[in-house]
């Protein structure tokens, strides 16, 4: 699939994901929404596996919902401020998300932001492509 330069959507959910399967195995990451994903809405995922999988996926999973992209690694950039994030794939993962730039704004209470960075700070731990910006910016 080539790759769109672009998607930009304004989220209408914002969900942090923290779900415990066994008491050795939890799933932690964030979700945003909009619109029904059956009729063209847009629904994305950001998922980290504690602890990690290593040897079996690398990387931070993005999940493009329903179940229509699902890929490991790949993102070259991800900036997240109080009210939108911008997530750039790299030229192996654009192809499979359709898209280059993914750009996400939403309207959130600071306190659910402040929840946010933190799960979106322990998702991109370690990972230099992560980057939490304190002021609004493009």
């Amino acid at each position: 699939m080539n790759p769109k330069t672009e998607i930009s959507f304004h989220a209408e959910s914002v969900e942090i994901i923290d779900n415990e399967f066994t008491p050795d195995f939890t799933v932690i990451g964030f979700h945003f929404g909009q619109g029904d994903p059956e009729k063209g809405g847009q629904h994305w995922n950001f998922t980290q596996s504690i602890p990690p999988e290593d040897g079996i996926f690398d990387g931070v999973c993005t999940v493009k919902e329903i179940q229509q992209v699902t890929v490991y690694g790949g993102i070259r950039r991800f900036e997240l401020w109080s009210d939108h994030l911008v997530c750039e794939f790299d030229e192996r993962t654009a192809p499979k998300t359709g898209t280059e730039k993914l750009c996400i704004s939403y309207a959130i209470p600071t306190e659910q932001w402040e929840k946010l960075a933190a799960m979106a700070g322990r998702v991109f731990e370690g990972r230099s492509c992560f980057e939490v910006r304190s002021s609004n910016g493009p």
